[in-house]
């Protein structure tokens, strides 16, 4: 049987966590490390898009409808249990919309939303001029090697570089086309994440999400750049698991007492 990026990693775990990915991402970045991490009490779901990892080859979806309805499908039938949300840059804002998409199917909230990377989705333009997926290939190679969230061996191999440039650029052109709704806030906690020096999210737009909530909001705000999280996944792991482990606790029926 070959193993799916959406099968279950660890079944008996009492939450489920669902990780989605950024711009150009994929199931893997979440694959290496997060399971091991965080095992036996969170079973790590690392959702895969179409058209990267095990879906390569399936059409790109560069419309956030469509590509909810695809995930929205794949992840209801996962919601057995209490869950989670993390999601970084692109992955925030489908994260969001997704949990969105859950709730308004009937099953329970989050126990925890982590949003890393990014303020309140659509609120502000990516960048000034050309939107990024319609630059000329060599500045849009430019831009992403400054960014830093492409490994540099990709840069090193044309033949991979022009494989993830499409890709990315149907994110990019996924994330420009987002217009962000209004919508009834959650009551679960969230958490916030930055970086200190990201020069895309400043550490004041973190704040901005604490509108989706009535519940508790807080911010963990790390050393780097819009890739903080990734410099500091110890700290990162740690926090969530502890989270976690909270947010079940709360769930947790009270014990009965002795029989007389």
């Amino acid at each position: 049987m070959v193993r799916r990026p959406w099968d279950v990693e660890c079944p008996d775990a009492p939450v489920r966590l669902f990780c989605l990915p950024w711009a150009g991402g994929s199931a893997v970045t979440y694959r290496r490390g997060w399971p091991q991490a965080l095992a036996p009490d969170v079973d790590v779901h690392a959702v895969e898009l179409p058209g990267r990892g095990a879906e390569f080859g399936e059409p790109l979806l560069r419309r956030v409808e469509p590509l909810l309805d695809v995930l929205t499908a794949r992840i209801v039938p996962l919601v057995d249990r209490p869950y989670a949300v993390f999601g970084h840059s692109m992955g925030s804002m489908l994260g969001l919309e997704l949990t969105r998409r859950l709730v308004a199917a009937g099953l329970p909230e989050p126990v925890r939303m982590f949003v890393s990377g990014s303020g309140m989705p659509g609120r502000r333009p990516r960048t000034e001029g050309s939107p990024l997926h319609e630059l000329p290939e060599n500045e849009f190679r430019e831009w992403l090697r400054k960014t830093g969230g492409t490994p540099a061996e990709v840069f090193r191999n044309p033949e991979l570089l022009d494989l993830v440039s499409p890709l990315l650029r149907a994110d990019f052109e996924l994330c420009d086309a987002y217009r962000h709704r209004p919508a009834p806030p959650f009551a679960c906690p969230v958490t916030a994440i930055g970086g200190d020096d990201d020069p895309y999210v400043p550490v004041a737009a973190l704040a901005e999400w604490a509108e989706i909530t009535t519940g508790p909001f807080d911010r963990l705000v790390l050393t780097g750049g819009h890739f903080a999280f990734q410099e500091h996944l110890d700290r990162v792991h740690a926090f969530v698991a502890a989270a976690l482990r909270t947010a079940v606790r709360g769930l947790a029926p009270t014990p009965a007492g002795p029989a007389a």
